[in-house]
């Protein structure tokens, strides 16, 4: 069992990353193998609504996204987390979403994975923003558990790792998913796990 955790925010160590990261060590203690991928730092272009998408195998555009696709498609379980900006995700989370549209085109293969949203900000926006991560998922065919989002309102750097009732709720999502993902699966992979 093999859980992704994305963090799309710009600004390496922050709010976002630690969500995402007790959202996957809640996944790790389910007994799945987790990754993180943080979009800080990466050079991710927007889509370029090419007429070539899907049909040569490989996204036209050579940047930071090339090596992330492997990952997602290698994944059970995909977390993906944003900071909001002026009530919605982030510009780097927005362009990873608009180019998994090749992953789509290739085969459907973000199809039957498991998804879970996690939102970060002081202010509006988390129900949004939750909203429009969990459709982005439906649309690609992904499952989500019951109350598949989890939300951080901490707003200086750092200040999530001491929001106890937001790690919690990090940390129950990914728990959740791996099981979800278990049952999915079938009985021969619970093995995988530690369920309770």
């Amino acid at each position: 069992m093999r859980v992704v955790g994305i963090s799309g925010s710009p600004r390496e160590g922050g709010n976002t990353e630690i969500m995402v990261k007790e959202a996957l060590e809640g996944a790790r203690q389910s007994g799945a193998e987790v990754e993180f991928v943080g979009l800080a730092g990466k050079r991710i272009g927007g889509c370029e609504a090419c007429a070539e998408c899907g049909k040569g195998g490989r996204c036209v555009i050579e940047d930071d996204m090339q090596p992330i696709f492997p990952r997602l498609v290698g994944a059970d379980v995909v977390v993906i987390g944003s900071p909001i900006y002026f009530g919605m995700v982030s510009a780097q989370t927005k362009a990873l979403l608009d180019r998994t549209y090749f992953l789509s085109k290739s085969g459907r293969k973000l199809e039957g994975k498991v998804g879970a949203v996690i939102t970060v900000g002081g202010r509006a926006g988390h129900e949004l923003s939750a909203a429009y991560l969990m459709d982005f998922m439906t649309l690609q065919g992904m499952i989500l558990p019951g109350r598949a989002f989890a939300q951080s309102y901490s707003r200086e750097l750092g200040a999530a790792a001491k929001e106890e009732k937001a790690l919690r709720d990090a940390r129950s999502l990914g728990e959740r998913t791996v099981k979800l993902a278990l049952k999915l699966a079938g009985p021969e992979r619970k093995a995988e796990a530690k369920l309770p």
